[in-house]
């Protein structure tokens, strides 16, 4: 399957946090082939292959942040609040997709620069302060539009120079496909480890999905699959990591030292690029709700690099993407042929 396309196709899908079904379902398209898929009560997509005694969980997350109807006022501009968080900076002016009863397109209100005042050109944007135009009267809005629908920032699938893509919603559906690639390359050669891959819901706003998902899964280690910072012409390099040089393995006090070891030891020997990402702390991921979860779970994180989180210009290099499929199958087969000797 090709990295690009998949990750267009899971990035246009619709799904928010609390409201995935849309997405899971393009996850669900590909893995019903050849595994069992089930959504389980959180709205995570969750599938199952193999039978052996290791069990090994992957765990990327599926929703994205947007926005959500809270009013709509006298004139029909939609008055939103965040979903995650989102950045409230690149919203004005933006084009976007309104999931009422049918879909309907909008853009985020914008005061032209000669009606502001002194005082409003020093204020910082925020997201309580925006609304939503669709060009409809209060009475014609509410036929259509309730409060509580969601609303995505839309954007332009773009194909960049050398391999590199851009869209919204590549965090983290660039790990979504990574996660459907590796499970592909290992379909059919499974029998002393059992597989389980969650596509977990809400990890925007807290990891709910991931927690209750990695209860379920009970597995014996965990692979965790994200966006990382990508270094890009404003930020610190000390703080990101390259686009292009392959995922980054996660070196932190709450993630399996042993596992990180591992996983790197298996890069190198396969040849798969890779970097270090070094955190002192909690990551902020689904690996801090899965490496507590019932008594415990070995866990690692690997961060695709990302440039522009949490923007509708998301950039990240789709050979990142195959570099972290690679690396979790090898694991995966590496521990076949360990538990077949």
């Amino acid at each position: 399957m090709d990295a690009k396309e998949l990750c267009f196709e899971l990035a246009a899908a619709d799904g928010t946090s609390g409201d995935e079904a849309a997405a899971c379902a393009v996850c669900e398209k590909y893995l019903s082939k050849f595994m069992t898929v089930k959504t389980d009560t959180t709205g995570s997509l969750v599938g199952t292959l193999g039978n052996g005694n290791f069990k090994i969980l992957l765990d990327a997350h599926i929703d994205r942040i947007g926005l959500v109807v809270r009013e709509i006022d006298e004139q029909g501009f939609l008055l939103v609040s965040a979903v995650g968080g989102i950045d409230a900076r690149v919203l004005v002016g933006a084009e976007v997709t309104v999931m009422g009863i049918e879909p309907l397109l909008g853009v985020i209100c914008s005061t032209p620069p000669h009606l502001l005042t002194s005082e409003d050109k020093e204020k910082g944007v925020e997201v309580k302060n925006l609304a939503v135009d669709i060009g409809f009267s209060k009475e014609k809005a509410e036929k259509i539009v309730s409060v509580g629908d969601r609303i995505l920032v839309s954007s332009k699938p773009l194909s960049l120079l050398d391999g590199k893509i851009s869209c919204a919603g590549l965090d983290n559906r660039s790990g979504a496909a990574a996660l459907v690639l590796a499970a592909q390359k290992v379909s059919g050669r499974l029998k002393n480890c059992s597989l389980a891959l969650q596509f977990s819901a809400q990890e925007e706003v807290g990891g709910s999905g991931a927690k209750t998902a990695a209860y379920t899964a009970d597995s014996d280690v965990a692979i965790v699959v994200d966006v990382g910072f990508g270094s890009d012409a404003y930020c610190d390099k000390t703080e990101t990591n390259t686009l292009s040089k392959g995922p980054s393995i996660g070196i932190s006090p709450t993630l399996d030292r042993v596992l990180g070891k591992e996983l790197s030891c298996i890069a190198t020997d396969n040849g798969i690029p890779f970097q270090h990402d070094v955190m002192s702390g909690r990551t902020g991921t689904n690996a801090d709700q899965i490496n507590i979860s019932r008594g415990g779970v070995k866990t690692a994180l690997l961060s695709i690099p990302l440039r522009y989180m949490h923007t509708q210009v998301e950039v990240i290099d789709t050979k990142d993407v195959e570099y972290t499929a690679d690396l979790i199958a090898a694991y995966i087969l590496k521990k076949e042929a360990e538990l077949d000797a």
